[in-house]
């Protein structure tokens, strides 16, 4: 099949491996083989960001003619990386652009179809006034209140879920407030945004029941989404030159894309009837970590994969990697293979800064951890 819309998927990367793998796994099974799906590697030096790239690699070498890994350009601010691959030779072959957050991910098989119509649909209705389609994204500022609403949980929600809490933020266009147990707020730094125990709630009722959430959300019909307020852009599709016109000098694309649209007011369309999952905002990851393992079980049986998910099934694996990795000279977030921090032969601890010395130190800890769990020959010297 040709790629007659001359679409692909760009997933900007950074260091959220475990999240992704479990974002790849299910773009490959429910995405279009034909689309390509571009992964840019936008963070590089410490553990996590090389594992992100190695969980990249392997999905590409799975997927060889779906999956394309960019990973030489340089990290910067995420719109200048997208900036710089959209205006490269390798994307002059796409005028539809449909960008997804690596933790980011569709649980329907239709999703991209459905997408590629709303936008078609809502490009012949709203011509230049339209800025970008979206699907319905459970783990979203805005998508949030959509969902509880077709998934019948709202009574729920301000039953038993809802508190006092603050949001927003304080700038030109909102106010950092406090907003009673009685509203939800869909903004910048909306409910969900700031309360991660409302991620993992909606995230049980959602991506670890995802065919309750295709049930509830299959017949719902686009709706727009206003464009005064900042909206998350997990994913988003769009028609490419949008990219160039959001730039007003800025580094948040996420904010720049807002100015943009809330000065032109453009139209912002949501296609309902496409669940979509998303994992974290970074104001959730650290209490909600063990989504990403309850999800990838679910979502094995789900999928029926020849292969894991993920590249190691267990976490002790995942630590072992770790500390080998760091023991290898990578304390100080250099690339792999790129030893640092080592003494010379030649050198004395008097010498050092506090900072190598610190390095130094934590390798110590590091062989002997790894000592102690058999991990390594001999004790550290």
């Amino acid at each position: 099949m040709s790629n007659q819309h001359r679409l692909a998927i760009l997933m900007l990367a950074c260091r959220d491996y475990e999240a992704m793998e479990l974002a790849l796994a299910c773009h490959t099974t429910y995405s279009m083989p034909e689309i390509p799906l571009y992964i840019l590697q936008n963070c590089r030096g410490n553990y996590d960001a090389e594992r992100t790239l190695e969980v990249a690699r392997r999905y590409a070498r799975l997927f060889p003619k779906q999956i394309h890994v960019i990973d030489h350009i340089a990290p910067q601010a995420p719109y200048h990386s997208i900036a710089d691959l959209l205006n490269s030779d390798i994307f002059k072959p796409y005028d539809l652009i449909c960008k997804v957050d690596d933790d980011a991910f569709p649980i329907t098989p239709d999703w991209l179809p459905k997408l590629i119509k709303c936008w078609q649909e809502s490009e012949t209705r709203y011509g230049d006034k339209l800025a970008y389609v979206t699907p319905l994204i459970n783990n979203n500022n805005w998508g949030f209140v959509e969902t509880i609403e077709a998934m019948g949980l709202k009574e729920t929600y301000f039953s038993t879920m809802a508190r006092e809490h603050y949001a927003g933020l304080d700038n030109a266009y909102s106010r950092r407030r406090l907003i009673p147990a009685s509203q939800i707020a869909t903004g910048t730094d909306g409910t969900i945004w700031g309360l991660p125990y409302l991620a993992r709630w909606i995230h049980e009722q959602t991506t670890l029941q995802p065919e309750r959430f295709i049930a509830a959300t299959t017949s719902l019909a686009p709706k727009s989404i206003p464009s005064e307020d900042r909206y998350s852009i997990g994913c988003i599709m769009f028609r490419k030159p949008l990219w160039n016109a959001i730039n007003d000098g800025g580094t948040d694309d996420e904010h720049m894309m807002h100015m943009h649209c809330r000065k032109r007011n453009l139209m912002i369309i949501c296609e309902r009837s496409i669940p979509f999952i998303h994992i974290a905002y970074f104001s959730q990851r650290e209490e909600n970590r063990d989504i990403v393992e309850k999800a990838k079980a679910v979502y094995a049986e789900r999928l029926q994969l020849p292969f894991p998910i993920g590249l190691r099934q267990s976490r002790q694996l995942e630590i072992e990697a770790r500390l080998r990795w760091l023991e290898a000279g990578n304390a100080t977030g250099t690339a792999p293979g790129i030893p640092t921090g080592g003494l010379a032969d030649n050198s004395n601890i008097a010498n050092m800064s506090a900072e190598m010395l610190g390095v130094h130190a934590f390798k110590g800890i590091i062989k002997a951890v790894l000592f102690k769990l058999g991990l390594r020959k001999t004790p550290p010297r």
